[in-house]
Parts: C-alpha cells; structure tokens; sequence
C-alpha cells in the first residue's frame, strides 16, 4: 500500500484528514513540480489503495484513488471545486493561490493558470481506530 502524509499548517494541523474522514472531502489537488518530487504518491494509479498519516506520523485513514490526472490550473471545474470542499472555483483557486504561493516562491514559481497540477479523486476506504 502506498502511504503519503497530508499537509498541514503544522504538525497539530489535522483539517485536512477531518475533511476526508467527517467532511466528504473526495478530491486532493497538489501542484506537479511537489507530486513529482515525492516518488511514493507520485505513482498512485486508479485503484491504489493511499494510507493517509498525519504530520506527527499516525496512521489516520486508507482511500482508494478512482480517478487521477493532470490539468492547468485554469483549468479547475466545479466538480474538483465541490470535492475539496469550495462552494465555487473562484474560492479554490483563491485559496489555493494563498496557500501555495509562499512555498513555490522559494523555488522561483508562482501559481497561475498554467500551472499544472494533479488531480486525484478518491473515497475514503477505511478509517483507524
């Protein structure tokens, strides 16, 4: 099983895992140039099986991955908006924007809406106890 460990502001940050577990979150978006650097996530396919952990390394939940591909980020639709959660992609892509300005600044990129980005729709598998 593949394993990845969801972002957050720090390691007492959980929202995103209580998104996916109590929430109805069932899509993740990550910029390419970050999936491609980690290797374990970056060869998910349809069908995968993610253990998901939290920053201070607990094991939260599985999901199955059922859709997974690439898009400029001009590209979000309603539906990838509404499966992170957003009531509207204006509000994705602000948000998003925010979030991940700072950290692709320090590699010299910026977010716009050619930057690519992965997309991976999932429903949440198993949760642990």
């Amino acid at each position: 099983m593949k394993k990845t460990t969801v972002w957050g502001k720090d390691e007492n940050d959980n929202s995103v895992i209580d998104q996916i577990i109590n929430k109805g979150k069932t899509v993740i978006c990550t910029p390419k140039y970050w999936y491609d650097k980690e290797p374990e996530i970056s060869k998910t396919k349809v069908g995968d099986l993610v253990a998901i952990y939290t920053k201070k390394g607990e094991h939260a939940c599985n999901i199955e991955i059922t859709e997974k591909y690439e898009i400029p980020f001009g590209q979000v639709t309603e539906r990838i908006a509404k499966g992170e959660l957003f009531n509207s992609i204006e509000e994705f892509k602000e948000f998003h924007k925010k979030i991940w300005s700072e950290e692709l600044n320090k590699d010299w990129l910026a977010i716009n809406d050619d930057t690519i980005i992965v997309v991976e729709h999932f429903k949440l598998h198993s949760i642990e106890n």
